[in-house]
């Protein structure tokens, strides 16, 4: 009955975004935590219509974008459970992997081939993570565009961040190779670009058009920003977001009384111009946030790990949509309010 009602809250209190977000960011083997978190938003019938990904993020956002609703989570697992069995197998499981990789360098070097020690420690083989890839993603569906897709990826030619819209490019399996920053996985060339490495997804909504939008930031890993903690990309992101989103709001309500007379002034028409009436509900889920053994975890693809991490996932994301206040809009003066969940507690507003 508690689930039934929570559900009932939580489309009354969706009915007045225009836009759902999902943004996902890195983390490796934390980001099952966001194919979790998916999976309880569509059993809630909270479907996504804006997507940013950067990543692991950006193969989770690639197979939610690409793909109809009720398949998404069966793909999510699916690619999730045949990752784990390949990066099992891929691990070596002692001597005999040992041997095996030892025999292919060697095999390598005889036919005149250079052994790349990267893809060696690999987590999957480039290739096999492009045909994971292409079997889980219906690249029509995504170029379609009935879900907006943008996949953020750093060029390693100019050190900027760069953006793969399918508002703008016609994306494919390349696009969200680029954009994803596995353990060992060589750059991707895209139009003589070398790509790989994470860009901070929650930047592309700067460029999104203003609509009230609800925002499900999900974090695999974020360190806890502040003296003690580290140096949190989200965070920083959501700080600047919001400090956008209050001055259109507050130039919106000086422009309610500015008086007639004046409201044809070029200057202040230009200034009006940047106004916007619509809010922003960013709710920020965080499954880790401490660095200790991070590595060892962001590594740890074990079937056990992924699906605790699954399950972390569906319970931030009931507890927020259940959460009796998160989704009440801001007061009138505010463009925006952040939410955030750690490790399953809510942390002090902000």
């Amino acid at each position: 009955m508690e689930r039934v009602l929570a559900r009932a809250r939580s489309d009354k209190s969706l009915a007045r975004f225009d836009r759902i977000a999902l943004v996902l960011s890195g983390g490796a083997a934390l980001g099952a935590y966001q194919a979790g978190a998916y999976a309880a938003l569509e059993n809630r019938g909270v479907r996504p219509n804006w997507i940013a990904g950067t990543a692991i993020g950006a193969i989770n956002g690639a197979i939610i974008a690409g793909n109809l609703p009720h398949e998404r989570v069966l793909r999510l697992r699916q690619f999730w459970q045949e990752l784990s069995r390949r990066a099992a197998a891929r691990s070596g499981r002692g001597v005999k992997g040992s041997l095996r990789q030892f025999f292919a360098s060697c095999t390598a070097r005889w036919r005149g081939q250079t052994s790349d020690p990267a893809q060696e420690d690999a987590v999957i083989q480039a290739g096999e993570l492009h045909d994971l890839v292409q079997g889980a993603v219906d690249f029509d569906r995504v170029n379609s565009g009935s879900v907006r897709l943008v996949l953020g990826a750093v060029n390693l030619v100019t050190g900027a961040e760069t953006y793969f819209d399918n508002d703008r490019h016609v994306l494919g399996p390349e696009h969200v190779l680029a954009s994803t920053a596995l353990p060992g996985l060589a750059p991707i060339v895209i139009d003589r670009q070398r790509y790989g490495g994470s860009a901070v997804s929650v930047a592309a909504l700067d460029d999104a058009r203003p609509a009230d939008t609800l925002c499900f930031v999900i974090d695999g890993y974020d360190p806890v920003p502040g003296a003690r903690g580290g140096i949190s990309r989200s965070a920083r992101e959501i700080a600047a977001l919001r400090r956008n989103h209050d001055l259109r709001r507050m130039i919106a309500l000086l422009g309610e009384r500015v008086p007639a007379a004046l409201q044809g002034n070029a200057d202040i028409r230009k200034c009006l111009a940047e106004a916007s009436s619509a809010t922003m509900t960013i709710l920020h889920l965080v499954h880790e946030g401490n660095p200790f053994e991070l590595a060892a975890k962001s590594a740890d693809f074990a079937m056990p790990a992924l699906m605790r991490r699954w399950q972390a996932g569906e319970n931030d994301v009931t507890t927020s949509l259940a959460h009796p206040l998160w989704l009440a809009p801001p007061p009138r003066r505010l463009g925006a309010v952040v939410h955030e969940l750690r490790g399953g507690i809510a942390a002090p507003p902000r």
